[in-house]
């Protein structure tokens, strides 16, 4: 008996030391082909506080946000193991935040449904091909979970069950959304397999700028894989996000979870056939008429196309005001205000307005450097200042201009900046100024 008990033991300890009893490795893998396509439904909460400056002090206000988003994808174009390029059509992409008493809403509209999105170098950009969409549009369908490199979250090979691998920096930055990678330590862990389906753990933190400001993320994550479909098919992210102030941003110290369920399609939606994609463009980096972005004022006054390195951080009944990033760089501030109405076929002066502009609020005119009227056509003319001074103590160069329609509707656009950064705003200015169209009532 008892040489019988230790031969059964003897036996047992021999199969772990040959490793006949261990799980055999997996292949963590998901090959990416073009025209592959998947239905994905994005659910995210958040919770937290934002921190804005009031009366010298910072102020937190409570901010809880959920987002909704359901689509169907086709791969468009394929860079080494991930997506480059895909097609997405909408059936829902929504966001509802409560921001202290203000609630904010925003979605797609009905014939901007149809989206690209796609990687240009180190950025992610998405449009519509059917037009200009909104900077609240871009947001909706730019900073939800990105799933163009989902599958690089994968080993890439055969791994075995509690085995660690590092995420790479372009894979990290992709997921966190950021501009620019500074560090991150994410790692992946097999961490079991169960009826076909490996569990993948994703743990670490990582730090980036978005917008001009810096972010720490800590990430923990949960995969799914199905190794027959060599899949992943749903994604449980959580994430605690502490960002300072940047300059089109307030810092923020919140939370978020994001679910992600994912399913290959054996058919090509209707919504992303080639017919339904003729207008897309085939250049790896498109044309920039499809990046601009569109505003029109809210009571129908005015509306401009622009480029996305200009940002709206605030709007009143009275004023539009926007700022310009450079590589997340704050290079200039835009203001826009509708003046009083001089009647049919008249404008203010080119002294008249100068004299307003010399007393604007703050501000000491030391020297008008040029002026002159812009080119502009037969339906609106325009006239600048620039000026060099001190606004609220602080030494800035401005242009000023003048914009008026036939009917006689007037709206003055301040460019303010840093002497040093009247380079790098170089034509921008004027290149929102001839946008503008003063809408006729």
């Amino acid at each position: 008996m008892r040489a019988g008990k230790w031969s059964v033991v003897a036996i047992g300890m021999a199969m772990l030391v040959s490793g006949s009893g261990r799980a055999e490795p997996i292949l963590l893998r998901e090959t990416v082909k073009e025209g592959d396509c998947h239905h994905v439904v994005i659910k995210t909460s958040l919770t937290g506080n934002l921190k804005v400056a009031r009366e010298d002090k910072t102020v937190p206000l409570p901010v809880k946000a959920s987002n909704d988003h359901d689509f169907v994808e086709r791969v468009l174009t394929v860079d080494k193991s991930v997506a480059k390029k895909v097609a997405r059509y909408y059936e829902t992409a929504q966001s509802v935040a409560q921001v202290d008493s203000d609630k904010i809403e925003r979605s797609l509209r009905s014939d901007r449904r149809r989206i690209v999105a796609q990687r240009i170098g180190e950025g992610l950009l998405t449009y519509a091909p059917a037009g200009p969409l909104t900077q609240s549009e871009v947001e909706v369908v730019s900073e939800h979970f990105d799933t163009l490199h989902l599958m690089g979250l994968l080993s890439d090979k055969e791994t075995e069950l509690g085995e660690k691998w590092k995420i790479s920096n372009a894979i990290a930055q992709s997921m966190c959304l950021f501009d620019g990678l500074i560090s991150q330590d994410l790692e992946g862990t097999l961490e079991s397999t169960k009826e076909g389906v490996a569990t993948i753990r994703v743990l670490g933190t990582a730090k980036g700028i978005e917008n001009g400001a810096m972010a720490t993320l800590t990430v923990e994550a949960m995969l799914s894989f199905d190794s027959k479909a060599a899949k992943i098919t749903g994604i449980t992210w959580k994430q605690k996000d502490i960002r300072d102030q940047g300059p089109v941003s307030p810092a923020a110290d919140v939370e978020t979870q994001t679910t992600v369920k994912r399913e290959s399609l054996k058919e090509e939606p209707k919504e992303l056939s080639s017919a339904a994609l003729i207008g897309v463009p085939s250049e790896d980096d498109p044309p920039g008429v499809v990046k601009q972005l569109s505003h029109t004022d809210p009571k129908g006054r005015y509306r401009f196309a622009y480029a996305r390195d200009w940002h709206v951080v605030g709007q009143t009944d009275h004023h539009l005001v926007m700022r310009l990033l450079d590589r997340g760089d704050f290079v200039a501030q835009m203001t826009m205000t509708m003046w009083k109405n001089a009647g049919a076929g008249k404008h203010l002066s080119p002294d008249e307005f100068q004299k307003i502009v010399s007393a604007s609020p703050g501000w000491a005119m030391e020297q008008v450097v040029d002026h002159g009227e812009v080119a502009g056509d037969a339906d609106r003319w325009a006239y600048r200042i620039t000026a060099r001074g001190e606004l609220d103590g602080t030494k800035v160069v401005q242009n000023f201009y003048l914009i008026a329609n036939t009917l006689g509707e007037q709206m003055i656009v301040t460019f303010t900046m840093k002497p040093t950064n009247l380079a790098r705003l170089g034509t921008k200015d004027l290149a929102v100024v001839n946008a503008v169209e003063i809408i006729k009532k």
